[in-house]
């Protein structure tokens, strides 16, 4: 999978402080398509819309009032243009999910392949959004650091993979959280997987959230390690969250390959 959106802005645009990223969509397309371009052509399969909050609370409480419609349509279409070999929808936590962003995505959401509900906290409502899109949908829930591990709605790993197999999503994960490093992110896919056999992804931030004016502390470097833990866990599908760039997804790129490469020569008895 691909990496970080919004981060990535703001080290490209040299911002100090998070911006809302889907006006972007029509302000500087071509920023938006580069940042796409980079992630496929250091080795992403799967690249997301730029729609984490396109969304109808996002958009109302923000400086641009902006259409929900065009800009999902837009974001599609810059994903597609990179030509990747998988476009998801991306929509973060919807506000009472309400209908009219499930209605304005799905209806301008021609052309993607599914929808990846990224840094959900809850599963009230989860039911509906995968029987209303009609599309495959991936769920990503994001977690805090404690004892034991639970969502910001306070919500167990168990819990929310249970819910996730019985309406009828196709893939569930994590990512983002709260001080979630590898250790833990190891304990919610055991987790996981203890309650569903769901398919499991992990989109890690590269190290904790940095204090204002530094940098995410992981390097490539300690991301590949990182992902060696991930991939020996059981995930199938590997990305990057909130910090990491296109040298993060190109170093995932190359353990999930020498990975692959070791799986197929046991299995051939090489």
């Amino acid at each position: 999978m691909d990496g970080a959106m919004g981060t990535e802005i703001m080290r490209r645009k040299k911002l100090r402080s998070p911006v809302l990223c889907e006006p972007f969509n029509s302000d500087e397309p071509d920023l938006i398509r580069a940042i796409h371009q980079s992630y496929v052509d250091v080795g992403a399969d799967v690249v997301l819309t730029n729609t984490f909050q396109a969304n109808v609370f996002a958009v109302t409480r923000s400086d641009r009032r902006t259409a929900l419609r065009p800009l999902w349509e837009r974001a599609v279409e810059l994903a597609r243009s990179v030509r990747p070999r998988f476009v998801l929808g991306d929509i973060g936590p919807l506000r009472n999910n309400r209908p009219q962003t499930i209605d304005a995505m799905r209806s301008a959401c021609v052309g993607v392949d599914g929808m990846l509900l990224e840094t959900w906290s809850s599963t009230d409502g989860l039911r509906r959004f995968v029987v209303r899109t009609a599309l495959p949908a991936l769920v990503s829930f994001t977690f805090r650091r404690c004892k034991p591990i639970r969502t910001f709605c306070d919500l167990a790993p168990e819990h929310c993979a249970h819910v996730a197999a019985r309406v009828g999503v196709v893939a569930i994960g994590a990512n983002c959280g709260e001080e979630i490093g590898v250790d833990e992110m190891v304990e919610i896919i055991g987790r996981f997987r203890s309650m569903c056999d769901l398919p499991i992804f992990v989109k890690m931030n590269a190290g904790s959230a940095p204090r204002r004016g530094r940098c995410y502390p992981f390097t490539p470097a300690m991301m590949g390690e990182a992902v060696e833990a991930l991939l020996e866990a059981g995930v199938c599908m590997i990305g990057g969250c909130c910090g990491t760039t296109p040298d993060h997804i190109r170093k995932i790129r190359e353990v999930v390959d020498r990975h692959n490469a070791k799986r197929h020569n046991v299995y051939c008895g090489r």
